[in-house]
């Protein structure tokens, strides 16, 4: 076990790169910055990065290790590991969004678009262009919580009608589509009036989420309703804030609003573990990619790497 230190922050994001020897952190409300250890080293000092706007998500590594990027609000925030350089890779479906998702790939974007027109277009890479596959109006329809499997196959949203002076009372429901069509494939019922995110298992055969101290779990068919999710209580009666799934699929890590990090047996949904670190509230955790190690981050920028025994 070792405890890395950032900025004096709440920790938003953590990623390990595919070899398993750096880690990324994404740090603090108002985007402290992106911080960058090589865990072979003796030394513990992260290189801090530059950013140049808000945070929103996909905190990453190329599959070569060479590129960490993620997402800001009209570009894609890239380093190059081997020139130490920064650059902004933008594109059009950055352009008016309210919000980006990306496969872990980077083969596939779901873009969230309002005024003038309210809709989600699907995109796919070819070299260095995007080319949207499909849009979706979301002139009627509200959306949030918008995910894609780490594949890039499918994606999953929570959903209702907006139409009516009462539409936010509504209630909502899981959607999971085809990223390559945007064609619904299964729904489910949310039964909470507040979304927070959702994490496909990396088979894409599960949809996981949590709502204050409830863990939701949905079966994902081929093609078909999702029905009503299973739910887990926290024993310690305090909310989850993250979840990462070890790359076997079998383990799920959820941190919870203390100091305590969840591991649940993704078939029976007991509890198989749990480890508590003394780094205040933990609001983000990892696994890395050959399932070796894992990290948690806290609300004072504290991080915590530990090896994994599955």
């Amino acid at each position: 076990m070792r405890v890395l230190k950032a900025a004096e922050s709440e920790v938003l994001d953590l990623a390990f790169s595919p070899d398993g020897r750096a880690l990324a952190a994404a740090v603090t409300a108002d985007f402290d910055g992106v911080y960058l250890w090589n865990l072979e080293a003796a030394a513990t000092v992260p290189v801090r990065l530059e950013t140049e706007g808000e945070y929103r998500g996909g905190l990453g590594f190329s599959t070569d290790n060479r590129w960490l990027g993620w997402l800001e609000p009209a570009a894609r925030r890239v380093y190059d590991r081997d020139e130490r350089a920064m650059s902004n890779t933008s594109f059009e479906v950055m352009k008016n969004t309210h919000g980006v998702a990306q496969s872990a790939d980077g083969s596939r974007v779901i873009s969230q678009h309002g005024l003038p027109d309210y809709c989600l277009n699907g995109w796919r890479s070819i070299g260095d262009e995007w080319i949207r596959s499909w849009s979706i109006s979301t002139a009627e329809l509200a959306v949030e919580s918008v995910t894609l499997s780490e594949d890039g196959r499918q994606f999953a949203m929570l959903t209702r009608p907006a139409v009516g002076e009462k539409w936010q009372q509504g209630p909502r429901r899981v959607e999971v589509r085809d990223a390559a069509t945007g064609v619904i494939r299964g729904v489910g019922d949310y039964p909470y009036n507040y979304a927070e995110p959702l994490l496909f298992s990396p088979d894409g055969r599960q949809l996981v989420g949590f709502n204050d101290m409830t863990l939701l779990v949905w079966p994902v068919p081929d093609v078909g309703s999702l029905g009503a999710p299973r739910r887990i209580t926290n024993d310690n009666r305090k909310q989850f804030t993250a979840l990462a799934y070890h790359p076997s699929g079998s383990r799920l890590y959820a941190t919870s609003n203390d100091t305590t990090v969840h591991v649940f047996d993704t078939e029976s949904w007991n509890w198989v573990g749990r480890f508590t670190w003394q780094l205040g509230r933990l609001k983000a955790v990892a696994v890395s990619p050959d399932g070796m190690l894992a990290a948690a981050g806290g609300d004072k920028g504290d991080i915590v790497i530990w090896d994994v025994d599955e």
